[in-house]
């Protein structure tokens, strides 16, 4: 059995593919859970962290939605999302694109400030020093501290990005592609240097990586984090630049088990904005008939019960089921020998970007038992 929500065509079809690593929406201030919205085989597996210490808050308002605030350049009070991804045991090499916004939380003065990096070495990203009032990407490609590395500048006179960032949110990339030997830096969405004769990424070293540290704090606040090992277009960076790129991925809340086994996916590819295909599977035990319920909330259900929670208090027969979503649609379907198919077409209306919604299912199964699944988060873009 399918639900529709509504079928428009796709504005952005000929902007699909995706090889993402990580994708960070910055989108629920109520969990330490960061979903990974990276969608393609290389997806890093799991979702981030987030760890905060002698700061007021971790979230502020984004460029979409949320976005993880800025803490200064202390190496003592932070906001970080530490990713779990240790490049010593999964290298990173070859192409890259790796493009996120960025705004001025708390000024920068003139000491180093990193946004990102690999803390115990390999790979960091930061403002002053050497980089001016521009950027610097740096790899440390042999063990041994400086070594051996590789800088990929941004020239503040090509680009004064605290300037930019000082002045509100601003959309920073570069592409890192073989075929062509070049390392490209855009800025809101134009490219404004080029490196020529530059070799693949090549971020080997131990991690884990951090975005919001490296050695301090960054100060400046970081939305729509996303690293591919795909060397994006020029167009591809210019939509980036305008609007959210959509992804989806589980998350868990914290919750360890789940009553029985229901399992939670998605087919049809990213849920961009007039995907008539996307859709939700959900795999049962035993046959069962589905529910999925979707919300435009994974913090408070119902606006006062902060989630998730055991539904048992309130139907026994479902003890044990934790509750990640609110219920702000129902959809069914029935699994029998193989998974619930619910098709939830995306609108195609621009004006969806950047909202997230939430899914989680529940199954009723023929012996009369109940399973609840992990959550699903739908982040809407291009």
């Amino acid at each position: 059995m399918r639900a529709t929500l509504l079928l428009v065509p796709s504005l952005f079809a000929g902007l699909l593919p995706s090889q993402d690593f990580l994708h960070y929406k910055f989108d629920s201030p109520c969990l330490t859970e960061v979903v990974n919205y990276a969608t393609g085989p290389q997806r890093f597996p799991s979702n981030g962290t987030l760890e905060t210490a002698g700061t007021p808050s971790a979230w502020t308002t984004g460029m979409w939605g949320g976005a993880l605030a800025g803490a200064g350049t202390s190496s003592t009070a932070y906001n970080r999302v530490r990713s779990g991804w240790n490049p010593a045991t999964l290298p990173f090499t070859g192409d890259l694109t790796m493009a996120w916004w960025m705004r001025q939380q708390v000024a920068p003065g003139t000491a180093l400030s990193y946004m990102m990096g690999a803390p115990s070495g390999g790979f960091r990203l930061f403002t002053n020093g050497v980089a001016g009032t521009g950027l610097v990407w740096r790899e440390i490609v042999a063990s041994g501290g400086n070594n051996s590395v590789r800088d990929l500048q941004l020239p503040a006179a090509s680009a004064n990005v605290q300037a930019l960032a000082a002045a509100g949110w601003t959309h920073v990339a570069v592409v890192v592609d073989t075929a062509s030997s070049t390392a490209v830096w855009y800025v809101n969405g134009s490219a404004v240097f080029t490196l020529n004769g530059v070799g693949p990424a090549n971020i080997v070293l131990t991690g884990p990586f951090t975005v919001g540290y490296y050695s301090s704090a960054s100060p400046y606040s970081i939305d729509e984090f996303l690293l591919s090992h795909r060397a994006y277009t020029p167009a591809e960076i210019l939509q980036l630049s305008l609007l959210p790129q959509a992804g989806d991925g589980p998350y868990s809340s914290g919750v360890v088990a789940q009553c029985g086994n229901a399992g939670i996916t998605s087919v049809g590819g990213r849920p961009f904005l007039g995907n008539a295909a996307y859709e939700i599977d959900v795999s049962t035990t035993y046959i069962s008939l589905v529910f999925l319920y979707v919300g435009f909330d994974r913090c408070l259900f119902g606006g006062v019960l902060p989630m998730p929670f055991d539904a048992g208090p309130f139907l026994p027969i479902a003890s044990g089921c934790q509750i990640l979503t609110n219920f702000d649609l129902t959809f069914n379907g029935v699994a029998a020998g193989a998974p619930a198919q619910i098709l939830l077409s995306v609108p195609g209306d621009p004006m969806l970007s950047g909202i997230t919604v939430y899914a989680q299912a529940a199954a009723a199964d023929v012996n009369g038992g109940i399973e609840a699944s992990r959550g699903w988060s739908i982040g809407l873009g291009y």
